[in-house]
């Protein structure tokens, strides 16, 4: 396995919301997405890992993924009982990116309202012509 996709399992359900049915979000996104992951065709590529906490607790369900020599991703506020389906949609175009670069109009709505942070590997960083161009810093500005 050559990717990553990590859950924080003590993520709440909702800003407002620890838990639902006495699962915690994150720890029911966890779930889902192993289970969902099982019959998916990059399977073999990518490895589920459970976290107890990535340092942003003001957001609701947050997952990121990462890969050797790749930008790291990291989104937040998702609902656990429908993010799953953006969730592999998203690793599909990051897997088949040799750089990890997944263009705002091409995230899934829920993963682009949820970017928490964009991380590129130590040493490297595209210029700002680059993330223009790939459609990352839409108009010039951040808000990618």
């Amino acid at each position: 396995m050559t990717h990553t996709i990590q859950v924080c399992i003590r993520c709440n359900f909702t800003k407002t919301a620890e838990e639902k049915d006495g699962k915690r979000g994150g720890a029911e996104l966890y779930e889902r997405l192993t289970k969902k992951i099982a019959a998916w065709p990059l399977r073999d590529r990518f490895a589920v890992e459970q976290t107890r906490c990535m340092g942003a607790c003001g957001n609701a369900c947050v997952v990121a993924f990462q890969a050797p020599g790749k930008v790291s991703w990291i989104f937040g506020n998702l609902n656990p009982r429908f993010a799953i389906p953006g969730i592999l949609e998203f690793a599909e175009k990051y897997y088949a990116d040799e750089k990890g670069m997944v263009a705002y109009a091409d995230r899934p709505a829920d993963l682009a309202a949820g970017l928490i942070a964009r991380l590129h590997p130590p040493g490297t960083k595209p210029s700002k012509a680059q993330a223009i161009a790939a459609g990352l810093e839409p108009g010039g500005d951040c808000g990618s």
